[in-house]
């Protein structure tokens, strides 16, 4: 089921873009309630996909991957529907940041204290 981790990592890299792209059209020319929605929602399904492959991968997880992500989501999500340029500004930038956060607290260059004792590992689901 590795695939799953790597659908996660790629998509999830692809949201990071669209986020930065939410948080710059907010600045430039005022929120998209539509474009907002829908990343958020594709957010979420990067999560249930994340999920998915603790689930079913024994890859350890930092405990801080899943906080940040979370953090990002809910952030996402109180701006959804908001049509304030600078709620919604503020809220995907920092989205942004903890996406990165989130992705540093799994790679090979983020800070090794993410890693060092702060691992979630799922035993993997019983084959059928």
């Amino acid at each position: 089921m590795d695939i799953l981790a790597k659908i996660h990592k790629h998509y999830g890299s692809t949201l990071l873009l669209l986020v930065l792209i939410g948080a710059l059209l907010a600045v430039t020319k005022g929120p998209r309630v539509t474009y907002q929605r829908i990343v958020a929602v594709l957010v979420d399904i990067n999560v249930v996909v994340g999920l998915a492959a603790l689930w079913l991968t024994t890859r350890p997880v930092s405990w801080f991957h899943l906080i940040f992500a979370l953090g990002a989501v809910g952030l996402l999500h109180a701006s959804a529907k908001s049509d304030q340029p600078r709620k919604v500004a503020t809220c995907w930038f920092l989205a942004a940041l903890l996406l990165v956060a989130a992705w540093s607290a799994n790679a090979a260059w983020g800070p090794a204290f993410f890693k060092e004792g702060w691992q979630l590992i799922v035993p993997a689901a019983p084959a059928a």
